[in-house]
């Protein structure tokens, strides 16, 4: 089967609607280390030997990044939209002629959230398993603020883009789940796509939409929640013993 690879965007203005998020978030990648610490060997180095450190599974990101920050204009559902604010506002684009997209130039860029390594005891997919929700804030530029990013670097050049996952069989229809979640109860224009658009999310608001009918907003953002957690310690589970079995 071949694989998929999922990408997301998103604009989150609400600093109360980030923390709540940020927060559920961490409890998941929480649990995801906690499957990832049982596979994962310690890290040895030799006396005198110079080498890098494992990336932590879970990184909290709080930080101003400065320098040459390149922006993609793909972080947003319309590029020129956003590129025409940016050039409105008197930052240098760069074209595509060597990018998959125009590049927004920033000197300075705040960023904020999580990035944590998603569990998959098959490792199929070393260099794209980590799911990032972290948020540019730059109240200077609005048609930025709160916007989704994934941070990695070109040279000296930090650059912010889509945020994406390679899935394979495993969690595909879970991602739906998790990301409906998110644009129900807490981002009204998350944006993701897997085989489709938004892949999953009318049966999903459905299933939400009935039990806030019962329980009311607050219990239930909690409990379909917790039932997004559960899901996904029930694939983890399955697909751990998959592989013990086929080892």
């Amino acid at each position: 089967m071949s694989s998929v690879n999922v990408v997301w965007k998103g604009n989150c203005r609400s600093l109360e609607a980030r923390s709540r998020l940020l927060a559920d978030l961490h409890k998941l990648a929480r649990l995801s280390d906690s499957y990832l610490r049982r596979v994962e060997r310690p890290f040895l180095s030799v006396v005198g030997e110079d080498r890098a450190q494992p990336r932590p599974n879970i990184e909290m990101i709080d930080e101003v990044r400065e320098g040459r920050v390149l922006v993609s204009s793909a972080i947003g559902p319309h590029k020129q939209t956003l590129i025409a604010r940016a050039q409105e506002a008197g930052l240098t684009v760069l074209p595509a002629k060597d990018r998959e997209t125009e590049m927004i130039v920033l000197d300075a860029v705040r960023l904020r959230g999580i990035d944590f390594k998603l569990f998959d005891p098959r490792a199929l997919y070393p260099h794209n398993d980590r799911m990032s929700f972290v948020f540019i804030e730059s109240p200077e530029h609005h048609f930025l603020d709160g916007r989704l990013v994934q941070i990695s670097k070109a040279g000296d050049s930090v650059v912010l883009a889509s945020p994406s996952v390679e899935l394979q069989s495993y969690l595909e229809d879970w991602t739906d789940c998790l990301f409906s979640w998110i644009r129900f109860f807490l981002m009204g224009d998350f944006w993701w796509r897997r085989h489709e658009e938004l892949q999953g999310y009318t049966d999903y608001r459905g299933v939400f939409e009935a039990v806030q009918t019962i329980r009311g907003s607050a219990e239930t953002e909690d409990a379909t929640f917790d039932a997004v957690l559960s899901t996904f310690t029930q694939h983890a589970e399955y697909w751990r013993e998959e592989v013990q079995r086929s080892a």
